[in-house]
């Protein structure tokens, strides 16, 4: 085989970086689920944050915590602004023992988290599959299958 082979490590090792990280925000949002305290609050505004070249605006949220203060916190999500406006009622996940650790209630990250998941394990397992096909073809006549 050329040294040509060598790039299938390309997609490989893509495959399996993916398959790891996406696992990882799965397992994260997993955990999140059991252990979180799911508690109502309610959009006050938005807040700008320069990610990247471009501007984001994060919902700010208020709740009231375990303790029975107000909390009042930007929430940096995927989800933007005009599908929470000001005075909407939201679901947040709230860690016990720590208020300032909110996260909005979307089952969407999880969702994508699987399937970005197993797209990585799809790339790695289909450029393993396309690898040993081409071995077995190259192998001498009596040990061919």
């Amino acid at each position: 085989m050329s040294a040509y082979w060598l790039l299938t490590l390309i997609p490989f090792l893509a495959g399996l970086a993916v398959t790891g990280q996406q696992g990882m925000v799965a397992l994260t949002e997993h955990v999140l689920r059991r252990t979180a305290r799911r508690v109502e609050g309610t959009v006050t505004g938005h807040i700008a944050s320069r990610e990247a070249t471009y501007a984001i605006l994060h919902p700010v949220v208020r709740w009231t915590g375990d303790d029975g203060q107000e909390h009042e916190r930007a929430v940096p999500d995927t989800i933007g602004a005009h599908a929470l406006p000001e005075g909407s009622r939201v679901r947040l996940l709230c860690t016990p023992g720590a208020p300032d650790s909110v996260t909005l209630d979307a089952p969407d990250r999880y969702r994508s988290a699987v399937i970005g998941a197993w797209l990585g394990v799809l790339l790695s397992a289909g450029t393993l599959t396309a690898v040993l096909i081409r071995i077995a073809t190259l192998l001498p006549a009596p040990y061919r299958y």
